[in-house]
């Protein structure tokens, strides 16, 4: 369990830090409050996600697969990422 973690972190961890700062940025240009905040970054962790892990790494999918995790379950887990800090920012 902890090393699912660890791995999923090492994942995260390049779309996070772009995502979040994008998100931030596009945020104060729409009048930054925390339900445009939570809508940019529902629309660029996923745009992250392809341009790092489908265009720039796509060799680093078969790290993940080899820890059971595979191409699908990490989409999916990046959506449900997304939407959930939607959520929580639109309840802020």
């Amino acid at each position: 369990m902890l090393t699912d973690l660890k791995i999923l972190w090492i994942f995260y961890r390049k779309l996070l830090i772009p995502a979040v700062l994008f998100s931030v940025l596009l945020a104060f240009q729409l009048g930054f409050s925390f339900e445009s905040f939570g809508l940019c970054f529902v629309l660029l962790l996923p745009l992250m996600h392809y341009f790092i892990y489908e265009l720039r790494f796509k060799n680093e999918y078969f790290f993940y697969a080899n820890f059971g995790f595979s191409r699908v379950f990490l989409w999916i887990f990046t959506f449900a990422f997304g939407l959930i800090i939607k959520i929580i920012t639109h309840i802020l």
